[in-house]
């Protein structure tokens, strides 16, 4: 998902279907952050462009919380009660943040010099349907107002990546709504490509 949210301090958002899969998250440093990418810091974490991506502390979640619903400002189908969307992403987040499960991360992008929050990323680990294959899945991304234009989002997904890598997956995925055509171009700039093809058909009473 991407998608525009309430205009304040927290900006634009991205997430990959947080809500539709529930999963897995880990603590501490985050192997396999691609070098040439994201250089690495003092305290271990990535910098790239006057950001630095590291793994989410306790803390985080005073401002990432809040930050989620906006995952859903892009306009979910009708059929969607908004207010379940967002409260269910958020309890998936949470979840997240809180587990010590090594195949889920949260992934926090923050300003090199000042450490104001520029986004995050949530990532957990699924099987594949047909081969039962390990990979990566971008659950949740998000990136904050006044950080546009940075690559604070396209940062993330590659942190993402070298998490995957790091892992031995060979594939990432994500989930994003047909209409969401702001996010659709990103992941499409990026290399992501369709697909199975989730189609509904809301049934009469």
């Amino acid at each position: 998902m991407f998608g525009l949210r309430r205009e304040s301090e927290q900006g634009a958002c991205l997430g990959g279907g947080g809500a539709a899969h529930r999963g897995c998250r880990m603590r501490g440093n985050a192997p396999g952050l691609r070098e040439g990418f994201l250089r690495v810091s003092h305290d271990g974490g990535r910098v790239t462009a006057g950001l630095r991506i590291r793994p989410a502390r306790a803390e985080d979640a005073a401002w990432i919380l809040p930050m989620s619903p906006r995952l859903h400002d892009f306009g979910p189908p009708p059929f969607r009660p908004r207010d379940q969307m967002d409260r269910a992403v958020a309890a998936d987040i949470a979840a997240g943040l809180g587990s010590s499960d090594p195949g889920i991360a949260v992934l926090v992008a923050e300003d090199e010099a000042s450490g104001r929050p520029l986004g995050f990323a949530h990532i957990k680990t699924f099987a594949d349907y047909f081969t039962a294959e390990p990979h990566g899945h971008v659950s949740d991304l998000v990136v904050a107002g006044g950080a546009e234009g940075r690559g604070v989002g396209s940062a993330l997904l590659a942190a993402a990546e070298d998490w995957s890598r790091a892992r031995g997956h060979r594939l990432l995925t994500l989930n994003v709504f047909d209409e969401n055509h702001r996010a659709r171009r990103l992941y499409d700039r990026v290399g992501y490509r369709p697909d199975t093809l989730r189609m509904v058909k809301v049934l009469a009473p």
